[in-house]
Parts: C-alpha cells; sequence; structure tokens
C-alpha cells in the first residue's frame, strides 16, 4: 500500500517538475523533497505537572492529535508543499545563482535517510547540485500560547566538487488562526492560513542564506 501511495505521488508531482533539459556545465540544480510526514500535539496546563501530569494530558488528547495529524498529513501533503514553494522564488529566497533550475522529487518515506545521508538523493550529476529537503510538518496547539505549525528543514550543498554535503539544518514556527477548520466551508481559509504558515517557516529558515 505504501508503495502504491509513493507512486502515485510521483506521477503527481511529475507535473509539477521542471523540464529536464540538457545541462551545461556551469547549470546549478536545487532539488527539492517534500516529506510525507504530518504530526500533532495538543497540551493543556496538565502538562506542566511533571510527569504525571504530562501522561494524564498525552491520554486525554490522543484521539485529538491521531486525527489532527491525519488531516495535517493530507492537507499538508508534498502537493500543497510544492505549489507553496512555486508560489514564491525560491532560489532567490535562498539566495542561490541566478538561473538554478528548481526540480521537485518524490518523497522519500524513510526519515533516517532524508535527516542523515550526506550523499545525493538523486541521479543528477551536474556539478553544481543541492537538495532542500522538508522533514518536519507539526502542528502545536497549547493551552497558553495556542495554534501553530512548527516545520524543519535540511539544505545539502554540494557545490565545489564535494561528495558528502555541506547541510545546513533548522526550522521555523509560526502561528495559525484558521486551521484547522471546524466546517468544510472553513476548509479554504484554512488551507490558506496553513500555506502562508509554511512559507513564513520556511521563509525564518532561509534568511539565514541571504545574510
Amino acid at each position: 500500500m505504501n508503495g502504491m501511495k509513493i507512486g502515485l505521488l510521483a506521477a503527481l508531482l511529475s507535473a509539477a517538475s521542471a523540464p529536464a533539459l540538457a545541462q551545461d556545465a556551469g547549470q546549478c540544480e536545487l532539488h527539492v523533497y517534500p516529506t510525507l510526514e504530518g504530526q500533532a500535539q495538543t497540551t493543556s496546563l496538565l502538562s506542566g505537572f511533571g510527569v504525571i501530569g504530562a501522561v494524564a494530558d498525552a491520554a486525554g488528547h490522543e484521539d485529538e492529535n491521531v486525527s489532527d495529524a491525519e488531516y495535517l498529513r493530507d492537507a499538508l501533503g508534498p502537493r500543497f508543499q510544492v505549489e507553496s514553494f512555486q508560489s514564491i522564488d525560491l532560489v532567490a529566497a535562498m539566495n542561490l545563482p541566478e538561473g538554478t533550475q528548481v526540480f521537485y522529487e518524490t518523497p522519500i518515506a524513510d526519515r533516517d535517510i532524508t535527516t542523515e545521508v550526506r550523499t545525493r538523493l538523486g541521479e543528477s550529476t551536474a556539478p553544481c547540485y543541492m537538495e532542500l529537503i522538508v522533514t518536519q510538518n507539526l502542528y502545536l496547539k497549547r493551552a497558553i500560547y495556542g495554534r501553530s505549525l512548527n516545520n524543519r528543514f535540511i539544505f545539502k550543498d554540494f557545490r565545489d566538487g564535494v561528495t558528502e554535503a555541506r547541510m545546513v539544518r533548522g526550522r521555523g514556527g509560526n502561528g495559525l488562526s484558521q486551521f484547522p477548520p471546524e466546517t468544510p466551508e472553513e476548509r479554504d481559509a484554512a488551507n490558506a492560513d496553513l500555506r502562508q504558515a509554511f512559507l513564513a517557516n520556511f521563509d525564518e529558515y532561509a534568511a539565514r542564506f541571504r545574510r
């Protein structure tokens, strides 16, 4: 079943990928890997009362967390992430060389591969080659701080002929006001809220490349 799901995602994302053109020696490529993950965590004031309180809090919100995580995986799935990135100038946001081509790749389900492997995930042999990997989508609901979306990213830089990437890890976290929706009529507003938070989180992460 997982193999079928990833296969379908590959077909969906292929339409969003940049065309496969012959590469010049100086052509730069950025390969973007969205994530399949979606996690949710709701906590109340109980979590402030030590281990017993934290256990009781987790048990009390278990069904809600499962439901929110399932919705997040669907709402902020790979296609949504790709469309969000396509709505901005990704190359400029990361201060990459002008003319860098962006390729959107099939998500990789194995987190050990996406977060730890320092060699290329793609088959391209372009000398100017980079990867951007989304490694986490996390919805948080806190008793005091309210709702927010947190994302983690990894940039892998293979320029200058290196075979093991220089890796830049980071995260972003921004508040949500409309997500998750309480009625079907609120879904459009909730999705717009989610996209805004996702892109704001990415901009927080990408700001380091523009300094």
